[in-house]
């Protein structure tokens, strides 16, 4: 008989490249990974933040060409998160994840670094959702989750669901 068996990992944090750092956003629930590639040289004051939010089965470490593209050739701040269950954030109980965790426990993470880069820069970010990062970012932004915050802009990149909530 075979019984389901299942931990959270534990290798070491994927390395990064220099131009992007890896740092961590305090939540009620435990640390969220945040990955910051902030641009060289040029104010970045003037630009509006960038906040990347991966799909299903990916994490912050997928957007990192985009972000140093970005970052170092247009003076974009360009951040990335991974969600509760994802590359180097607390990972839940099994259980937990796969029976507790909907779609309210995700927003609440996107939501947190949301509030983390607004703080850090005092500006709006945009969100830049990919698969069901995307229909999170949607769904924060429709469900009014956000408050009276607001986002700048919001990009899918074959968001999930395509066509809005």
């Amino acid at each position: 008989m075979f019984g389901l068996s299942w931990s959270p990992p534990t290798h070491p944090e994927v390395p990064i490249p220099p131009q992007i750092t890896r740092s961590y956003i305090a939540t009620s629930s435990g640390p969220l990974e945040l990955l910051s590639a902030v641009p060289s040289g040029a104010p970045a004051s003037s630009k509006t933040p960038l906040l990347f939010c991966h799909g299903g089965f990916g994490s912050a470490a997928v957007w990192e060409e985009w972000m140093v593209y970005l970052s170092q050739k247009h003076s974009i701040p360009c951040y990335a998160v991974s969600l509760r269950g994802h590359g180097a954030s607390w990972y839940p109980s099994y259980f937990r994840m796969v029976f507790m965790t909907g779609i309210r426990s995700l927003a609440s993470d996107l939501i947190a670094a949301v509030d983390h880069i607004m703080r850090e820069t005092g500006r709006e970010v945009a969100l830049v959702g990919h698969s069901s990062g995307g229909g999170l970012s949607q769904y924060i932004i429709s469900e009014g989750l956000l408050g009276d915050r607001k986002v700048k802009g919001l990009a899918l990149c074959a968001g999930t669901p395509c066509f809005g909530q």
